[in-house]
């Protein structure tokens, strides 16, 4: 899909934290040329609270482009809480006589961090390993 990269009046908090410390969501809107397909990218940790800012997106997104494909892309999220993709789904589903049908592409399972277990470290320590 060719694409352009387009502000359209669409905004979300961008910074990593505010001064709450509360996590922050970066969304990029990506329109192809023909205005056809229209994805929401969101990068950043989705959370239950910050879910709610993205209903509003979709709207707005349907308003400016009333009969394209509307997608809700998270796999480029650093992390999205199961609780609150579910959420999302719902209120997308409230909105959705205003959207039209909303797709969200999520990733199957929450990404694992890959540390080593505090028992290991322990161990490790213990013997003289290095972290």
């Amino acid at each position: 899909m060719s694409d352009m990269t387009a502000g359209a009046g669409l905004s979300a908090p961008t910074a990593p934290g505010g001064p709450s410390g509360a996590p922050k969501l970066s969304v990029l809107v990506r329109i192809d040329l023909d205005g056809q397909h229209v994805a929401l990218a969101v990068t950043g940790l989705l959370t239950g609270t910050n879910q709610q800012a993205l209903a509003p997106l979709a709207v707005r997104a349907r308003a400016l482009f009333p009969d394209s494909d509307l997608t809700v892309d998270l796999l480029q999220a650093h992390e999205a809480e199961p609780a609150a993709v579910e959420l999302l789904r719902w209120s997308l589903e409230e909105v959705q006589p205003v959207t039209g049908p909303v797709q969200i592409t999520a990733p199957a399972r929450p990404r694992e961090h890959r540390s080593c277990p505090r028992e290991h470290r322990s161990e490790d320590l213990r013997r003289g390993v290095a972290p």
